[in-house]
């Protein structure tokens, strides 16, 4: 019984043929089947290869599992961030709005007399256990 190949199912000599005629026809442009190009998304830009000794990786492997994502992912996240401007004024202007607000409300719970509410003794509780 002749051996096939497990691959393509063609005998050895079969594949011996198909070498030779590929061989003969190596710089026959028309004998060629035309390749179409890949098609990339646009969003991708380029790869990076980045080099970590073991000591380096091991604790980034373990914050990209504890993050829950995969540690290119990860890499790319931390480069992104360090790269990253923060507008320092608009951040501020941001919390102190928010400081108004919290103070806004923290002005209304103490303004509500005491046993209007169901959760009175709450603020005690917590403070107490702090």
């Amino acid at each position: 019984m002749t051996r096939r190949d497990p691959v393509t199912g063609k005998t050895d000599k079969e594949l011996a043929a198909l070498a030779d005629q590929a061989y003969a026809e190596r710089n026959d442009a028309d004998a060629w089947e035309k390749e179409e190009p890949p098609q990339l998304s646009p969003d991708v830009r380029s790869v990076v290869s980045v080099r970590f000794s073991k000591g380096e990786l091991g604790p980034i492997e373990a914050a990209a599992a504890a993050a829950g994502v995969p540690v290119s992912t990860y890499i790319r996240n931390a480069a992104i961030h360090a790269v990253s401007t923060v507008d320092l004024a608009e951040a501020r202007r941001r919390a102190d709005g928010l400081q108004e607000e919290l103070d806004a409300l923290m002005g209304a719970l103490r303004a509500e007399p005491p046993g209007n509410g169901k959760r009175a003794g709450a603020k005690n509780r917590r403070r107490s256990a702090a």
